[in-house]
């Protein structure tokens, strides 16, 4: 589930852009000012905004818009955990940068903190994704996405777009965001298919292998206790693991995909017993690189699968394996969410548990208010009937949600299209009924198809909910 006490956020950078300074020259301003904020802001000021406003005739505010974009450099130095505020000076990552010598290494070793500490990482991931799936890729598009994926990102921000180009210093990233991966594996020492399978563990497994990276910082490739790196990982993290489930869940998985090798199972399904030992796949991997990020609300084994073609979902749908079917209708629900701009937050019925024939998904935006929508997706011949909406109306209630979807690759009843529109107009709630026609267009059309269903069902809303003001009296108000 993904954890909303804390909110993935992208570095406000504003002028502090390749485009606007240099970044050895911030630093070394901001190096040259320890505890003296306002005199490291003045000297940028005059560095790079002295002729700036020159259509401002009022001295005193062309002096105070150049403050400003001043000002503003510091933000960015800020953003990017270069700089505190509270002591006014470089902190340690700032003056470890300054201290390189040559420019290309400068701007390569800021691009590797950018993607372990800026969540570069996933950003780079998201853009990926978008191209393996055809989409178009731009500022406004681009930051859709990553909102879906849990970032929260100011209106018409241009925070992700500052944070490609300073990639782009570093060679990483070139014209129209297409990513090098050759320049990221010489940066970084892995390809961006092995950092997105990192990013595809689960919290737990990310801990443990972090836990284990440290051990064979020690003891290489050599086997080590089990218990002790687990004990070190809870000191780290707390209290994470379950211990009859640890074999099932951490271990085996881990070993699996190839990033630890077991001696022993030990005694016992699920304890600390038996020794390990890092793989040279974790080996090659660097601390820096298993940093921890917040998990978003889409279950680790469907994340590598998010590219996966609209077309091909729909293929899928129709598969004689129940499991593909099963991520295909997952992938349905995701992908509908993720256009209509929400963040998946949970699942509330796997697929493996319900055959690939139906999937609860919960998600939440954040637009001019928030609101939280259910959907359940079926994946049936038949017509979906009443009792299925009624349970979601049920939940809904329940987890006091704004607007149930329901999506079906058949139909739906002319009782559940009545009980949608009677919910919609005589309750605060929203039903939105999406059949296998619509889905079908959906599928062929792309996400304009989808959006422009979801503003004629918005416009339907409105007429039908604005009877609720019109039939109540000045009395009553």
């Amino acid at each position: 589930m993904l954890n909303r006490e804390k909110v993935r956020t992208l570095p406000e950078a504003n002028e502090f852009s390749p485009g606007i300074v240099k970044l050895r020259a911030v630093l070394k301003i901001a190096s040259q000012h320890p505890g003296n904020r306002e005199a490291a802001i003045e000297a940028l000021r005059t560095c790079y905004f002295a002729n700036s406003a020159e259509k401002q005739h009022d001295l005193a505010k062309r002096h105070k818009v150049q403050r400003t974009r001043a000002y503003n450099v510091m933000v960015g130095l800020k953003g990017y955990k270069l700089y505190d505020f509270e002591t006014q000076q470089l902190i340690d990552t700032g003056q470890r940068l300054l201290a390189i010598d040559d420019d290309a290494e400068l701007h390569k070793a800021f691009a590797i903190h950018i993607l372990t500490n800026c969540h570069g990482l996933g950003v780079l991931d998201a853009v990926r994704d978008m191209q393996h799936r055809g989409e178009l890729l731009n500022k406004t598009s681009l930051a859709g996405e990553l909102i879906a994926r849990g970032f929260h990102l100011p209106r018409a921000t241009t925070h992700h777009t500052r944070l490609l180009q300073w990639l782009r210093e570093a060679g990483i990233v070139g014209d129209k965001y297409v990513i090098d991966e050759n320049a990221l594996m010489r940066l970084t020492g892995v390809d961006l298919g092995i950092l997105t399978e990192l990013s595809a563990l689960t919290a737990q497994q990310r801990a443990f292998l972090r836990s284990m990276r440290q051990w064979a910082e020690l003891v290489g490739d050599e086997y080590v206790s089990a218990k002790e790196v687990v004990d070190r990982s809870e000191l780290e993290h707390g209290s994470i693991f379950r211990p009859d489930q640890l074999r099932a869940q951490v271990f085996r998985p881990l070993s699996e995909a190839g990033w630890i090798e077991l001696e022993s199972t030990g005694s016992g399904r699920g304890g600390k017993s038996g020794r390990l030992r890092a793989t040279e796949k974790l080996l090659d991997v660097s601390l820096e690189m298993l940093a921890e990020e917040l998990e978003w609300g889409v279950p680790p084994d469907l994340r590598p699968r998010l590219n996966t073609p609209l077309l091909t979902i729909y293929a899928d749908l129709s598969a004689d394996d129940r499991h593909i079917k099963g991520i295909a209708l997952e992938l349905l629900a995701v992908r509908i969410a993720f256009h209509v701009g929400l963040t998946p937050l949970r699942f509330r019925e796997r697929s493996a548990e319900t055959g690939g024939a139906e999937v609860d998904l919960i998600a939440e935006g954040a637009h001019l208010l928030f609101s939280r929508w259910l959907f359940q997706c079926k994946n049936v011949s038949k017509a979906v009937g009443l009792s299925d909406l009624a349970k979601e109306v049920g939940m809904a209630l329940l987890l006091r949600a704004h607007v149930i979807v329901m999506t079906t690759t058949g139909r739906f009843a002319s009782s559940v299209q009545d009980y949608a529109r009677q919910m919609t107009q005589t309750t605060s709630l929203q039903v939105v009924l999406i059949d296998g026609k619509t889905l079908t267009e959906f599928m062929e059309k792309g996400p304009t198809a989808l959006m422009n269903f979801f503003h004629e069902e918005a416009s339907t809303t409105m007429r039908l909910k604005r009877a609720q003001v019109n039939d109540m009296s000045l009395d009553d108000a």
